[in-house]
């Protein structure tokens, strides 16, 4: 954790954040805001300690450590044949298994569960009163997970950008495939209507479709990914799919998806490579997120024919990109990993907490706004504040002022808007 002080005189008390991912790490954000990023608004950082946290296998929190040979090995996630199947299981065994090697019994201990009564050992540890928290996207699922286990706890429970653990990883693949191929479509319109959109008076679904195709055939040089050494040297229609969908998180980075696929068009797609691993414990590599997900979520993948079925799914609900998404990497990443499922999906259950607040876009490409008004059913005391519009969560994201308000608002004082507020942000 880091804790950055309030700069009030007379603070609430201590904000819990987590940025979600799984994997992401708030002691990076409370680090950045120390420098001056403005994460936080003057409102929060005047009246609160502010707390990132590194959940138990994350950054500073003892964090998953893997072999970054196999974390770098590039298989596909659509394999055609048995032959890339059989490839694809083979580097999620030894995977795991490095990950095991190196990290020892916490592999199998970094579920959310276990993670949320960490929160709560913190709490006690640090002498605070009632828990206020902030979680985005998975950190959504880490407060939801808490209020389950301690509702009594809780003064104030802010849930950006909500993911609802009660749904099987399929139905989970269906509504974010939907969700991203939306928020791509929303892209290209986008462009079409804007100036300054660096690909505006272009057919930019088209271009994106031909770009995909051709990549898939002769993958595309990522020059300045060569030099460096971070991300991959090709880049593949594959990558572009899953790239794309990074870029379409905040609304602001819409034109550096423009500026990608230009530069891609042009031979050079390093904007669109995916990171690589230079260390068993980099942030970019991914193996936070692997066992986490690996332990929260099930996978009813055995066989080539079984990734298939669901590859057709994807294709009907998601017919440009197929399925690409954060849910498929989990469907096919964890066949084969060596640690059991510990906290499988289930409907939450929570009793006697106080109001809770959860926000969520429309056209959020990420966390589909469907599980937001699951998780609003879920939790009885829940208000759901909706953000009329696009991107990844709303208290990062420029130009969402009302939906950041409320949620300070809801932070300071403990009040919400009306229930089913609908913000044009």
């Amino acid at each position: 954790m880091d804790r950055l002080r309030a700069s009030g005189a007379h603070p609430v008390g201590s904000l819990f954040f987590d940025p979600g991912g799984p994997g992401g790490s708030g002691t990076q954000f409370v680090y950045a805001e120390s420098l001056g990023a403005h994460v936080f608004s003057t409102a929060t950082r005047e009246h609160f300690d502010v707390i990132g946290l590194d959940p138990r296998g994350v950054g500073l929190s003892s964090p998953v450590r893997c072999d970054p040979a196999l974390l770098n090995r590039q298989v596909s996630l659509f394999p055609k044949d048995e032959v890339q199947f059989r490839r694809l299981v083979a580097r999620n065994q030894a995977l795991g298994r490095s990950c095991r090697r190196l990290t020892g019994p916490l592999l199998e201990h970094v579920d959310t569960v276990s993670a949320a009564r960490d929160l709560e050992a913190l709490r006690r540890a640090l002498g605070e009163g009632k828990l206020n928290y902030l979680g985005l996207s998975y950190g959504s699922q880490l407060g939801a997970t808490y209020a389950e286990l301690f509702p009594d706890r809780i003064r104030a429970l802010a849930l950006d950008g909500a993911l609802d653990h009660s749904l099987s990883t399929v139905h989970l693949f269906k509504d974010e495939s939907h969700a991203y191929e939306d928020s791509l479509n929303r892209f290209f319109d986008w462009c079409a209507q804007t100036p300054s959109c660096a690909l505006y008076g272009t057919e930019v679904g088209r271009l994106f479709d031909a770009l995909v195709a051709a990549a898939d055939h002769h993958p595309i040089p990522a020059p300045t990914c060569a030099k460096a050494g971070d991300c991959r040297p090709l880049v593949t229609g594959e990558d572009i799919r899953f790239a794309a969908q990074g870029l379409l998180l905040f609304p602001s980075r819409r034109n550096d998806l423009a500026l990608a696929l230009q530069q891609a068009e042009a031979g050079d797609a390093s904007a669109l490579s995916q990171p690589v691993a230079t260390g068993p414990s980099d942030d970019d590599a991914n193996g936070s997120q692997i066992a986490i997900e690996c332990l929260d979520w099930t996978t009813p993948i055995r066989t080539l024919h079984d990734l298939q079925d669901l590859r057709r799914l994807g294709q009907a609900v998601a017919p440009r990109l197929g399925g690409a998404s954060q849910s498929w990497t989990i469907l096919t990443g964890c066949v084969g990993w060596p640690a059991r499922v510990a906290n499988p999906p289930r409907p939450i259950k929570v009793q006697h907490a106080p109001t809770i607040l959860i926000t969520n876009a429309t056209h959020d490409p990420s966390t589909a706004y469907p599980w937001a008004l699951r998780l609003h059913r879920d939790l009885p005391s829940s208000v759901l504040v909706t953000r009329q519009g696009d991107g990844h969560t709303s208290y990062l994201a420029k130009g969402t002022s009302h939906t950041r308000d409320a949620i300070d608002s809801y932070l300071l004082t403990g009040r919400t808007p009306p229930p089913d507020t609908v913000y044009d942000d």
